[in-house]
């Protein structure tokens, strides 16, 4: 072990995990729900072909797509939200508070992840699955980061 390496207590490592692997999938499915009530309304008001919406709905249709998106995310974003608590979980025992960046990286890997099982496939949908997938890391990190002492220098 070297010497800026401190172990930590499995009590931390678990609830970093456990609070990433419960809570990510919910955020990534309210994120979701968002891009799906904003596109059209964008569309709208952007006056692209075939989209029909406006502004006031996206509230409504955000309501309504959390219905299934946040329970489903589980299923969706599960092992993504696992390979991110793991990462928050590695760091914290090693070496502290995760630093912004493991939640930059983590997320990036789940996005990747998501590619290399051809989830994300739709050209248009690009940048708001890669938001999907960051938005709920940064929100997981800035959380667990509370579970651990700062980071030895």
């Amino acid at each position: 072990m070297s010497e800026g390496a401190v172990r930590r207590p499995w009590g931390e490592a678990l609830g970093t995990f456990f609070f990433t692997l419960i809570l990510g999938p919910p955020i990534g499915g309210f994120v979701f729900a968002f891009c799906v009530a904003l596109y059209p309304a964008m569309g709208a008001l952007a006056g692209w072909a075939g989209l029909e919406g406006d502004p006031s709905s996206v509230a409504l249709i955000v309501l309504f797509v959390s219905l299934f998106a946040v329970p489903l995310s589980y299923l969706v974003g599960g092992l993504q939200a696992a390979v991110t608590g793991l990462a928050f979980a590695a760091y914290g025992w090693w070496r502290g508070a995760p630093p912004f960046w493991v939640a930059i990286v983590a997320g990036l890997l789940a996005f990747a992840g998501g590619i290399a099982w051809g989830l994300v496939g739709i050209e248009a949908w690009f940048a708001p699955f890669l938001v999907i997938h960051l938005v709920p890391a940064i929100a997981c990190w800035a959380v667990v980061r509370l579970f651990w002492p700062e980071a030895a220098p």
